[in-house]
């Protein structure tokens, strides 16, 4: 129940710098500091409702190592690739968590594991969606979680 209430508040904080959008989206032109920021603007309150709707959905697979490492690959992929349009968003965060549970969607509910790979590829057609940023955060969750889990496999054998 603790995390919800931390996710709540990182959300409402979110919606508090809506109008800062855009001095905090990252693009090649951009401050050095957005490329550490972008992940929390967004561009408007349907943007901020969406990716805050998405975020409180999965927060209970957060934890700090978790969100650590999703912050390190938004920020590292901020430097490495520059879309056409200014990037910003916690969508970064909500593709790679999708990603780093689609093995266990496509194991247990797997009418939920189609739907989040059609919206992942419908995403790629919407215009003014980073849709690179969203493709290759998902498949940093998907290693990440391939990472936990081999390291979960080597720890039952090593003890």
């Amino acid at each position: 129940m603790k995390k919800i209430r931390y996710i709540m508040l990182v959300v409402a904080i979110m919606a508090l710098v809506i109008s800062l959008a855009p001095v905090m989206s990252v693009s090649q032109t951009s401050p050095l500091y957005t490329h550490f920021v972008y992940m929390f603007a967004h561009a408007n309150w349907m943007h901020w409702l969406i990716n805050a709707w998405g975020l409180i959905m999965l927060h209970n697979l957060y934890n700090l190592q978790r969100l650590a490492v999703a912050y390190v690959v938004a920020v590292t992929l901020s430097f490495v690739y520059y879309p056409a349009l200014p990037v910003l968003g916690a969508s970064v965060f909500i593709s790679f968590f999708t990603g780093f549970m689609i093995f266990w969607l496509y194991k247990k509910r797997r009418h939920v594991f189609w739907q989040v790979l059609a919206l992942l590829i419908i995403g790629c057609f919407i215009p003014h969606i980073a849709a690179a940023y969203h493709i290759i955060m998902f498949v940093a969750g998907l290693i990440y979680n391939r990472i936990e889990w081999l390291k979960a496999d080597y720890d039952i054998f090593t003890k």
